[in-house]
């Protein structure tokens, strides 16, 4: 019998939100939709009362997180980091530890470096990863599709922006659903179709 993974619950998640930061804007194919994605997924799981973790690769050589995320982001300070994996920032895992929520929602860039290395430590301390596949992205569609069955052969949960947001609302009775249904109702097309494997 098939594994089917636990239902993403607002009560356990958290967002991170990996490298979204300017330097990148030239490079990455679909960067506006992938924007959108983000900026909808931030102030969804914000109405959810979810908590959001933002990390920064090198801000000083690749600028800080992207203006468009900023009203979302109000409040959040960004986590500085070289590592590329956010779990390599001691101050992500102690913002994890601290909120002790074991299901982590996954955005961001790059698909096959940052968002995959922190992939992989979620999954090793023992969190659950639910990647929203409408909201990472890379320099390349080969690269993001190479991240993603990276992640998926690790033991990621795919998910997705519309996805995770109703999932944890579980009803049109949830008092946030006005709000979360008006955030997606007009994001662009995906970007980039996960590969079926």
């Amino acid at each position: 019998m098939r594994h089917v993974p636990d239902r993403l619950d607002e009560r356990r998640a958290v967002l991170l939100v990996v490298d979204v930061q300017e330097r990148f804007r030239p490079h990455i194919a679909g960067w506006e939709p992938m924007v959108a994605h983000v900026d909808a997924l931030v102030r969804g799981c914000r109405a959810l009362d979810v908590p959001v973790i933002v990390t920064e690769q090198y801000p000083q050589g690749l600028g800080a997180t992207i203006p468009e995320l900023a009203e979302a982001l109000e409040g959040v300070d960004p986590i500085e980091k070289r590592a590329f994996s956010s779990l390599g920032a001691p101050e992500a895992v102690a913002q994890l530890d601290q909120y002790g929520r074991d299901q982590v929602i996954v955005c961001g860039i790059e698909a096959h470096v940052c968002v995959q290395q922190s992939v992989a430590d979620i999954l090793r301390s023992g969190r659950q990863a639910h990647v929203a596949l409408d909201a990472i992205a890379s320099r390349t569609a080969s690269s993001r599709e190479i991240g993603v069955r990276r992640m998926r052969a690790a033991g990621m949960v795919p998910s997705g922006v519309e996805l995770a947001l109703f999932e944890m609302m579980e009803s049109a009775d949830h008092p946030a659903f006005k709000t979360v249904s008006g955030l997606v109702r007009d994001l662009p097309r995906s970007f980039a179709a996960e590969p079926v494997a």
